[in-house]
C-alpha cells in the first residue's frame, strides 16, 4: 500500500482500474529493476480487528464509500484519498493488484510471488500456505525468511517506508540471507552490522 499511496497524484492517463493496476506494475517493476525475485506485500484488512476499529475512529462518523473494483471501474474523477477510505475497496484493490502483477508477469524470467487478503500466489508453480498475518511488517518477514531458505547466499533488500521492518529483521535475523538490507526514506540500512554491534547475539536481537 505504500507504493499505492505514492500513486495518489494519478497521470492523465489513468481513468479506470485497469489503467491504475498497469501503472503500479510498472512502477513496481522499475523500483525492482534489478532483482532476480520480487515479493509483494499487502497489508490485510480485517474487519474484526483493532486497527480496524482505530480507522472508524479517524473518520468521525463520516461513512465512506465502496467502490467496485474492476477493469472498467472509472477512477478518473476520483481522488485516491477517497477512492482508498473504504475498507473494502481496499481488500478488493489489493487482492486486483496482486493478480494484475502475476497476469503481467507471467512470461517473467523473475520469479514474482504477491501475497494480498491471505493468499500468498506467484508465477510459478509453488504452493504457499494460507497465512492469518494482518500487518505487512510481520508477513514480509515470514515471506522474506522462506525466501531465504531458498537462496541464502542472495542480496534481500527491503522496501519500506518506516523502522519497524527494521526492528523485526533483526530479531529475525538468523533466518534471513546475511547480505540483508532496508531501503528506507533516509536511506539504506544494512541489518547484519546493526544485529551484531548492537544486538549483540541471539538473546538481545530477540528482546
Amino acid at each position: 500500500m505504500v507504493l499505492v499511496q505514492k500513486m495518489t497524484t494519478k497521470p492523465a492517463t489513468i481513468i479506470t482500474v485497469k489503467d491504475f493496476g498497469q501503472h503500479f506494475n510498472d512502477r513496481l517493476m522499475t523500483l525492482t529493476a534489478g532483482s532476480d525475485e520480487i515479493i509483494l506485500v499487502f497489508d490485510t484488512y480485517k474487519s474484526d480487528s483493532l486497527k480496524q476499529k482505530t480507522r472508524e475512529k479517524r473518520r468521525q462518523g463520516k461513512d465512506p464509500v465502496q467502490y467496485q473494483i474492476a477493469d472498467d471501474t472509472s477512477i478518473k474523477h476520483i481522488p485516491m484519498g477517497h477512492f482508498l477510505s473504504h475498507e473494502k475497496t481496499k481488500t478488493d484493490l489489493t487482492v486486483y493488484l496482486a493478480e494484475a502483477t502475476l497476469k503481467y508477469n507471467a512470461n517473467s524470467p523473475k520469479l514474482v510471488i504477491t501475497s494480498a487478503a491471505g493468499r500468498t500466489r506467484s508465477n510459478r508453480s509453488m504452493q504457499f500456505d494460507s497465512n492469518n498475518h494482518e500487518e505487512v511488517d510481520t508477513l514480509m518477514i515470514s515471506l522474506a525468511a522462506a525466501a531465504s531458505q531458498r537462496c541464502p547466499e542472495a542480496q534481500l533488500v527491503f522496501f519500506i517506508p518506516d523502522t519497524d521492518v527494521l526492528v523485526l529483521a533483526i530479531a529475525a535475523y538468523e533466518k534471513l540471507c546475511k547480505n540483508a538490507s532496508m531501503t528506507m526514506v533516509s536511506g539504506t540500512v544494512e541489518v547484519g552490522p546493526i544485529w551484531r554491534a548492537r544486538a549483540r547475539g541471539r538473546e538481545k536481537a530477540a528482546a
